[in-house]
């Protein structure tokens, strides 16, 4: 759930030896450490103990559109995040209650300004560079966390329409489908803006999960900073989703299955004019076909989707399909492989030149120790999409795209515990 980007990577090694400055007098009586990391190790678990949970990290993508598109070149773009969640029934003895803060920072220019691709985010985590506010909310757990709710400045993007292997993926789907951002006003990670989400397990593997929020005056551009506390918006976001989902904890072949829709209410610009009221209903999957044994880190999984939008959104529709593996080596437990399909059909009345877009990605994420990853990848586009060119104006041609992309994790690293709700 924490994604980090550009400028961050000094402030990462900054952090992590003011961390070890802290941790060591705590354990100077202790016995000799057998790693000059062990002082920050124990860090972590002296928080956790005193009811604090830190997460640090950084991503950098470095992308180059080598070949077609509307220009060639080369577009770094990074994004550095600092999250902590304070366990308030460790602290104040507040059953079930935690409060969570989060602050990224991002730079750069997406890829897609030069390979010419308005239906998906080639990078998902492009600036423009500013330092903001990701989320600051209470959470409350009720009847061993049976009834969840969450309330503060936050957004949906890590609740609805979500799986844990979407940000394995440069662009296409992170964290939700890419489409999503661009056919409609709700506000994407890393912005904020006022309000929640209700949870409840219907059985320890089925949920039913519904929120609403304000609706931020933006759509999929990220420039709200999440300072601005106000009230008063133009409409909200109301997303409901359905799931069952399992864990490759406790069964042999994982998978996670979801339905759901949303309304936004807020007004947006179409061909002859404004109106108002907009939605989608999407289905996804997510399903293991391949493991050796119970318990072993080798999993392959197929997952896909589909999400159909109205209210003469940019694009009508998005569909995916992809593979997974986890662990495509014995001796390489941490290694992943994706690759991802998706077709985009286009609303004609925006994009008059352009019916269909079809985007691919291949990524290998190899590990280098945990906590540090680089991944290689490659994407190519079909009849990449350029909304500001004047109708029957010749589109760019088929983009092909290569990169790498750099996931620093010290949290993961550092073997600092992650807090798990009540």
């Amino acid at each position: 759930m924490k994604k980090v980007r550009y400028g961050a990577l000094p402030g990462a090694a900054a952090a992590a030896c003011l961390l070890s400055a802290i941790a060591t007098p705590v354990f100077a009586q202790s016995t000799p450490s057998a790693s000059p990391f062990d002082p920050v190790i124990n860090f972590g678990q002296t928080l956790k103990n005193n009811g604090v949970y830190l997460d640090l990290s950084y991503v950098e993508d470095v992308t180059g559109n080598v070949n077609g598109g509307k220009e060639t070149g080369w577009m770094p773009i990074g994004n550095a995040a600092a999250n902590a969640v304070f366990d308030l029934q460790t602290i104040l003895g507040i059953p079930g209650a935690s409060i969570h803060i989060g602050f990224s920072d991002r730079n750069g220019i997406p890829v897609g300004a030069i390979a010419g691709s308005p239906a998906g985010l080639l990078q998902g985590d492009q600036g423009p560079a500013k330092f903001r506010l990701s989320w600051f909310y209470w959470e409350q757990g009720f009847d061993n966390d049976r009834l969840d709710i969450t309330a503060g400045r936050v957004n949906p993007t890590f609740d609805f329409a979500f799986s844990d292997i979407s940000c394995s993926f440069v662009g296409v789907i992170c964290a939700q489908p890419s489409s999503w951002y661009f056919n409609n006003g709700s506000t994407p990670y890393p912005s904020a803006t006022n309000g929640g989400r209700v949870n409840f397990q219907v059985t320890p593997e089925v949920y039913v999960r519904a929120g609403i929020y304000q609706h931020a005056e933006q759509n999929g551009d990220f420039t709200n900073a999440g300072w601005n506390w106000a009230v008063n918006s133009p409409g909200a976001f109301y997303p409901v989703e359905i799931g069952y989902q399992t864990s490759a904890r406790t069964v042999t072949y994982p998978a996670k299955y979801d339905v759901g829709f949303y309304y936004d209410s807020s007004s947006y610009t179409k061909a002859d004019g404004t109106a108002g009221g907009r939605g989608a209903f999407w289905a996804q999957f997510q399903q293991a076909v391949w493991r050796p044994a119970p318990n072993s880190p080798q999993i392959l999984s197929i997952f896909g989707g589909a999400l159909i939008y109205n209210g003469n959104s940019p694009q009508w529709g998005q569909y995916y399909l992809g593979v997974y593996d986890q662990a495509p080596f014995y001796t390489r437990p941490r290694d992943t492989i994706g690759f991802i399909a998706s077709l985009y059909t286009n609303n004609s009345d925006i994009h008059p030149n352009q019916k269909t877009q079809t985007m691919f990605e291949l990524n290998y994420g190899f590990s280098v120790i945990p906590g540090i990853t680089v991944k290689p990848y490659t994407q190519y586009v079909i009849a990449p999409t350029n909304a500001n060119a004047p109708i029957g104006s010749k589109q760019p041609s088929n983009a092909w795209l290569i990169g790498v992309q750099f996931v620093i994790d010290l949290a993961q690293a550092f073997e600092w515990p992650q807090f798990i709700p009540h």
